[in-house]
This record gives C-alpha cells, structure tokens and sequence, in this order.
C-alpha cells in the first residue's frame, strides 16, 4: 500500500513546475480536458491492405535489398499502401498505410511491419494510428509479382465510433470487451532472457545493411543491423532458447553510441509458442541499465505494454550478451 501511494503522488508531483529553467519543461494537466474522464471503448474494425510492387505506380518500394533471397532477410521496403473498406483494390478508399516493413528472419518468411494507419474519410480524417493490429490474414497474392491484399483487424482501446454502416464513413464498432476476455484483471508478467548479438563468425545473427556515416564510425551514426538473434534461458548461448528477436538496431546519435531498437520478440517455447512482445525506444548502449518501452504485443500478450531493461552481461569485439529482464501488463 506504502508503494502505491508512494507511486500515486510521484505520478502527481513528477512535473508541476511552469518553470523556463529546461529542468521541469512539463506539467500535470486535467485528464478530463482530453477527454479522459468517459470510460474507454473496445473498438473493432477491418481495413484492406494492398501491397503493390508491380506496374508503374508501385505503393511498395525496395529500398534496401536483401541478404538472402528466399527469406528477404535484410530487405527493406518503404510503403504508401491503399487501405480499402473491402477486398477489391477499387473498393472504398479509407486511408493509407505509411512506413516500412523487413525481412528480420534468417530461416523463415518473418518481417518486422513498422507503419501507421492515416485515414482519410469523415470522422476518422487526420486520425493515425500505429498500434500493432489483433491480427493479419492475407487474402490474395500474386506468386509472380508478389502484390499481396492483406486483411487488418485492429482492435483498440478507444473512444471512436460505433456505427456498423458500409459507407466507408463508419468503418468501426464498439464491441464488448469480455468477448476478448478482457473482463479479467490487467496481469503483470515479469521474466529474463538473453539476448544473443553475434556479428562476427561464419553464421552471424546480426548483420550491416547499412555502414554508419563515415565521419561518426564511432558511434555508429546512421549505421543499420538487422537481427535475428537468439533469446535463450541463462547467459550461455548453448542453454535453453526462448525464442528470437527478430527486427533491427540503428545508430541514431552523432556524439555517442546511442541506438533506436525495434524488434519483436518472438516466443518459441511452451504456452508463449507463438506470442510476440514488441519493444520500441532508445538504448544508450554504454550505460550499465537501458530502459525501452513494450509498445504491444499479440498470442497471450495481446494488449501488452511496459519495459525492459537490458544489462549487457559479455561483450567481445561487437558480439554482446544481453540480459533483458522484461515487465509486461496484459490480459
């Protein structure tokens, strides 16, 4: 109870100051002057995703090819998709799908999706979202050209709408949440694995798609590795594995060796066989403890969020060992 108030008023006090000294630069605010004092909605709805790359107007562009041709391990494609209100490529425009997706698995068919939705119809004009959807099917695909239309099921924990109408105005509905189970208490999971960042050797795990900028070789500034390293149960590589971390790390300071990590781990073991946490933030690298957010997750994480730490616990060379010890709330 002590730690509970304890947190309450630190949540409260942490930033009251209006100051211009840079130290206090933000402050409490009133939820209910952003809406927050209505109870939040389960909101379900279904978009068309086309990914084009044939033709002359291809919405899906490769900016970076890949290591490995069967697995696109590596590859990088920058998307501006149509998202339609049905299967048909013609059918009701709603938005558009913006950002990235790449190959992040050395043995299978696995991509890491970073992108957001922009809808561009009625009330939902302006509105963005880049949660990772509830689930993804694909409903065609051209083996030749590799254009693809993908099904998005999106489920958020919003206040948005709740019209059923097929206008493409109202493509969203409110839905019960003990459909989803989500009548349970909010659970927090914590657990450790390692984390396995092999660039040297015959069968590296980590691979350079990108060299940094010449003047930052240091830093690694604008440097870029895509990953599909091990996650295993204790320090040593040869123990258990968990499962993989599949996605990339990028140098993103000029004047130290700071990194943007975005990555999935994917559970390979037990009941978690499947399930995913996604983890998005900034990991200064030479600091003893990193904390970066858990922006979602999906399998028996789905809804996830929290944190990670991450203590790097062997390095030689560029090859690390990282302990990443792993706080997620979920249903």
């Amino acid at each position: 109870v002590i730690i509970f108030l304890a947190v309450q008023i630190l949540l409260l006090t942490i930033v009251s100051s209006t100051g211009d000294d840079g130290e206090n630069f933000a402050r409490t605010i009133d939820r209910k002057l952003l809406g927050l004092h209505r109870k939040e909605k389960l909101t379900h709805f279904k978009v068309y995703w086309h990914d084009i790359l044939s033709g002359p107007n291809p919405s899906s562009i490769m900016i970076q090819p890949p290591i490995t041709n069967s697995t696109y391990f590596g590859g990088i494609n920058m998307i501006d998709n149509a998202l339609t209100a049905k299967v048909t490529r013609n059918s009701t425009l709603l938005g558009q799908a913006q950002g990235f997706y790449a190959g992040a698995a050395q043995k299978e068919l696995g991509f890491l999706m970073a992108m957001n939705f922009a809808f561009k119809r009625g009330k939902y004009k302006a509105i963005c979202i880049s949660e990772p959807p509830y689930g993804a099917r694909t409903k065609w695909v051209d083996l030749k050209t590799l254009d693809a239309t993908v099904e998005y099921i999106q489920i958020l924990l919003l206040s948005v709408v709740s019209s059923t109408r097929d206008d493409g105005e109202n493509f969203a509905r409110t839905i019960d949440r003990k459909l989803l189970g989500l009548r349970r208490k909010e659970k927090l999971a914590h657990f450790k694995v390692y984390w396995h960042d092999m660039i040297s050797g015959p069968n590296p795990t980590s691979i350079i798609i990108q060299p940094p900028v010449k003047k930052y070789s240091t830093t690694y500034f604008g440097g870029i590795f895509m990953i599909d390293n091990a996650l295993t149960a204790k320090v040593s590589r040869n123990s258990t594995l968990i499962g993989k971390a599949q996605g990339f790390y990028a140098g993103a300071a000029q004047k130290e060796l700071g990194l943007i990590m975005a990555m999935n781990f994917v559970f390979k073991t037990g009941k978690y066989n499947g399930s995913t946490i996604t983890i998005l933030g900034r990991n200064s690298a030479m600091s003893e403890v990193r904390e970066m957010p858990i922006v979602g997750g999906s399998g028996l994480f789905r809804f996830a969020r929290g944190y990670v730490e991450a203590r790097t616990k062997w390095t030689r060379n560029l090859d690390a060992t990282v302990e990443y010890s792993c706080y997620v709330l979920h249903y």
